[in-house]
Formats: C-alpha cells, structure tokens, sequence
C-alpha cells in the first residue's frame, strides 16, 4: 500500500511491457464495442494501406492507467488522465509505458500526486507523449 507521505517527486515507475497481440487488440475492440477493422483484420489492414493492424490510440489510456495504479496500489484512486498519440505501433510489436512522480500537491483533504508518462515502442520511439495523470492517494 502506497501512502502520499511516502512518495517523492522524480520518483520513476517500474515499466510496463505490454505486446500487443492480435488477441488483446480484438479483445480491446471487443469490450469497448469499437470493431473498425483495421484494428483486428490483418487482409483488410494491408488492402488499406497499413503493413498490419494498428493499434486503437484508446488502448493506450487503459495500459496508462494500469501502470499508474499498479505502482500506487489499491487504495489509489485515479481522478485524471491525459495523453496524445504520436506515432502509430502494429499488432505483434510491444511497448513500454512509463512515467516518474512529477508532483504532490494537497487540496483540502486529497493528497493528490501528478504523473508524467509516456508510450515507447520496442525502438525507443514515442507512441504516446505528454501522457499527466493525477492520483489521490491515502495519507498516514
């Protein structure tokens, strides 16, 4: 359990490696009803132009999320997330998110704590950047 006192700013995640298989992008596509092809049809991805099946840049809020909370524990609460896609990543590649502790702050009886984040791809190129979270943590 992770508590606002004990967390200091520059403190770094531990990365988050996630491959994105054909299997987890259509299950993604599948639990938030989004079945546009080009996500998931290998065929119709390259009759459009594509090498492969593109990533959904919604499925990156999930994996920040994720890597955000894992680290703070389940008595975190995340209250806000942002980011934007940069460049694309195909099904069979793997990313990387990570983040570090930009910030604390206390707003009445919330111990807030911001988050810088980011996606890599397995080339060290950012998928997403500029990625903030904010989590509301216990204090002791």
């Amino acid at each position: 359990m992770m508590f606002y006192d004990d967390v200091a700013e520059g403190t770094e995640l531990e990365p988050l490696t996630v491959e994105l298989t054909p299997h987890r992008m259509m299950a993604y596509g599948a639990a938030t009803w989004d079945f546009i092809r080009v996500h998931y049809d290998a065929a119709y991805a390259k009759e459009q132009g594509f090498d492969a099946p593109f990533v959904d840049g919604q499925m990156y809020g999930p994996l920040l999320a994720r890597l955000v909370l894992e680290w703070a524990g389940p008595d975190a609460f995340l209250s806000k997330l942002s980011f934007r896609n940069r460049a694309m990543a195909f099904a069979g590649e793997s990313v990387t998110c990570r983040g570090s502790v930009e910030s604390k702050e206390t707003d009445g009886d919330d111990a807030l704590v911001h988050f810088d984040l980011w996606v890599e791809n397995a080339q060290g190129v950012r998928v997403v950047d500029r990625a903030k979270a904010v989590v509301r943590l216990p204090r002791r």
